[in-house]
């Protein structure tokens, strides 16, 4: 494969088709997304950091109609659409998982959020310089993206995946069958942490004649799964597992039948480990747990609740 003769000018033969893919995926993508965005959006902040982020990502994909110089120019303003919206997602994942942090925590994502932002200006101005003045500051710049782009988003899947086995306790099989959403999104979130680790191991062992500088077609998909995982579920995580457990413990309820008294009284006596105590209380685990089980037994034995 051939690469441009020069940063200013589009690829062109195999490296071209491969980059109008990629670009083409991702716009078709980004605006059907905006679309179920925008017909399902409520007038919260969330709803409206979501439809932002998608927005300014869509113009770059579009640079791969230009010539220079036009091309060079139109590459550089489009780029900062898309670091605006990679910050954004960021803050769009911290804002539906921050009912799971502990409040340094918190303190600690946002405070080395901010701290990243003088790169993305650093490197803004090498891509305009790499793209129209032949400045090659940005090959150095460009690998170090993912450090400044993805450790925040790699640890809010974490901590989701963490909260659910340890502080829910639900069955992975479980949520899918009952809420085929969330299993879209974690899926979603597994295919893009996937692309984002092996996108540029990939890239940065081929030559440029294959991947020329700044062009890696894996970091658009990968970006597309992270939106999907914004879009899929417009609310808080805490929100949809409080509602999945709640119809779990009613499930287990039902499912026990006649030796219900000693299933409450376990239950009821063995509480899974709680959330921090800042979180709402009216949706703490532990309370939903003693809620569902207790209710459901006094309900049908007034005279014979378990005792722990």
């Amino acid at each position: 494969m051939a690469s441009s003769p020069i940063p200013n000018e589009r690829p062109i033969k195999d490296a071209l088709v491969v980059e109008a893919w990629g670009q083409g995926f991702m716009v078709g993508a980004l605006i059907v997304m905006l679309a179920v965005t925008l017909a399902n959006m409520k007038k919260t902040i969330l709803h409206k950091l979501i439809a932002i982020e998608l927005s300014l990502a869509v113009g770059h994909g579009t640079f791969i109609f230009l010539h220079a110089p036009i091309y060079g120019w139109y590459l550089s303003v489009t780029a900062i659409g898309l670091v605006l919206s990679y910050s954004i997602h960021n803050i769009v994942v911290w804002i539906k998982t921050r009912l799971f942090l502990s409040s340094w925590a918190s303190l600690i994502y946002v405070g080395t959020l901010s701290l990243a932002q003088p790169y993305w200006a650093l490197e803004i101005y090498a891509n305009f310089m790499f793209f129209n003045k032949q400045n090659f500051m940005f090959r150095t710049t460009r690998p170090l993206e993912p450090l400044f782009s993805e450790p925040w988003w790699l640890l809010t899947t974490g901590v989701l995946f963490y909260t659910i086995q340890r502080s829910y306790r639900l069955d992975l099989a479980f949520l899918v069958r009952f809420s085929p959403r969330f299993g879209i999104m974690l899926l979603s979130m597994l295919l893009s942490v996937t692309l984002t680790i092996l996108g540029p191991c990939i890239v940065v062992r081929s030559s440029h004649e294959v991947f020329p500088v700044g062009m890696d077609p894996f970091w658009k998909i990968s970006f597309v799964f992270k939106c999907l995982s914004d879009t899929v579920m417009l609310g808080d995580f805490k929100d949809e597992l409080d509602r999945i457990f709640r119809h779990h413990q009613t499930t287990l309820v039902r499912a026990e039948g006649p030796s219900l008294h000693s299933h409450a009284a376990v239950v009821t006596c063995e509480s899974p480990p709680r959330l921090p105590s800042y979180n709402r209380q009216s949706s703490d685990i532990h309370a939903l747990q003693d809620f569902s089980i207790t209710e459901s037994w006094d309900a049908q034995h007034p005279h014979n609740t378990p005792q722990c």
